[in-house]
């Protein structure tokens, strides 16, 4: 038997009430009979509700489709799902009867309660509630509720026809995209070099030269060097963004001990790269380079497929030797093509630790070696030893440098 909606309020947190209400609002103006979850999901779709399923829809939809034209196709889906519904008869009452909760829709509400009872967070306050004897009405807050309406058949079916994934939908409103930096907020001394229009430039500009390019050969290379050798010490990977993080990367690649692996869309050896991430315990370590991002977010569905792939396996090295001295580094020239790989792997920020490094200076040509002196390259190695790299690291550091 369907709920009334003022006792389905109740149940919910304001949030929540308030995307019931619009809901309610929806299905009285197509006079249907009950108040349903695709009300509520549309409703939520709409701007101006809450952005917590857009937002997570954002994250989950296919690389394959235009972001616009997949969310169109999906209010479309549900719209036409909404107008299959049966409409109210003429006696059920006024028409400014607000329209009965169905019992699918009751059904998520009650899931959401049993699920935030069992909540570690909210678990103690429960029990205390109920042990005092007093009423332990749980306020069902909205990201609860979307969750547990995605498992209902009808709805996760409707986004099936749109190119979604309910799995891939909770996962995204489980695991929300991390905060943007506010550089402008940090302390002084942990601030980065000030990121200004210029040093993101396009791609095609990656190689020219910046006003004060001529007195950068000594001091950047050694800075952004000692710059990613702090981020590795902390277990962390970066991710270079910038007009200079090309070069940066490779100055790295050839002043650092370890070996460093290429592992891109046509140049991935799935058998190379286990062998390579197992032997890295026993030497001063692996560094996976998947290289540009912007080669993993093409715009041919072909080369998506194999960005994914190159995603996936370095995914399971890391994962199956992350215990081990095994690292992982791409760089990007400009911001853009770093958000835009981030949204077609939305979890990737937490799977591979990432650190996003911006690198805002370009050094002069001239081979990586040349551009930094050995005495400042020395230097730089002795600064990095107070983050306490392995003794393998400082050995192969000092026979580079006698080489």
């Amino acid at each position: 038997m369907p709920t009334p909606v003022a006792a389905a309020r109740q149940c919910l947190s304001p949030a929540a009430v308030t995307a019931l209400d619009a809901a309610v609002v929806s299905a009285r103006r197509r006079a249907h009979a009950q108040t349903t979850s695709l009300h509520l999901i549309s409703a939520l779709l709409a701007p101006p509700a809450p952005p917590l399923l857009r937002d997570a829809l954002a994250r989950a939809r296919s690389a394959a489709y235009a972001p616009r034209v997949q969310l169109k196709a999906l209010e479309l889906c549900f719209a036409v799902s909404l107008d299959r519904l049966p409409s109210a008869s003429s006696a059920s009452g006024a028409d400014d009867a607000e329209p009965p909760v169905s019992n699918s829709l009751m059904a998520a509400v009650k899931r959401s309660q049993a699920n935030q009872r069992r909540n570690p967070d909210t678990f103690h306050f429960y029990h205390q509630a109920a042990t005092a004897q007093a009423p332990a009405a749980v306020k069902v807050e909205l990201s609860q509720l979307v969750l547990a309406i995605l498992d209902d058949p009808l709805v996760s079916r409707v986004f099936g026809d749109a190119g979604f994934h309910s799995g891939d939908i909770k996962l995204a409103i489980l695991r929300p995209a991390p905060p943007m930096p506010m550089l402008g907020r940090l302390p002084t001394r942990s601030r980065p070099p000030p990121l200004f229009l210029c040093s993101f430039a396009a791609a095609d500009d990656a190689d020219v030269p910046s006003p004060a390019a001529g007195s950068l050969a000594g001091g950047t290379g050694e800075e952004n060097f000692r710059r990613i050798g702090e981020v590795l010490a902390r277990g962390r990977n970066p991710m270079l963004v910038g007009v200079g993080a090309a070069s940066a990367a490779a100055d790295f690649a050839a002043l650092s001990p370890y070996r460093v692996l290429p592992v891109g869309p046509s140049s991935i050896d799935q058998t190379e790269l286990g062998v390579a991430a197992a032997m890295a315990s026993a030497t001063s370590g692996l560094m996976i380079s998947i290289g540009d991002l912007k080669e993993l977010v093409p715009d041919d569905g072909e080369l998506q497929e194999m960005g994914r792939r190159v995603v996936a396996e370095v995914t399971r090295v890391l994962e199956t030797h992350r215990a081990g001295r095994v690292w992982v580094m791409g760089w990007s020239a400009t911001y853009e093509t770093y958000l835009t790989f981030l949204s077609k792997f939305p979890l990737l920020d937490k799977d591979w630790e990432l650190q996003l490094l911006p690198i805002t200076a370009v050094r002069a040509g001239g081979s990586p070696a040349a551009l930094i002196p050995q005495a400042t390259t020395a230097a730089a190695f002795s600064k990095l030893q107070l983050y306490g790299c392995a003794p393998s690291f400082w050995g192969t550091c000092q026979r580079y440098l006698r080489s």
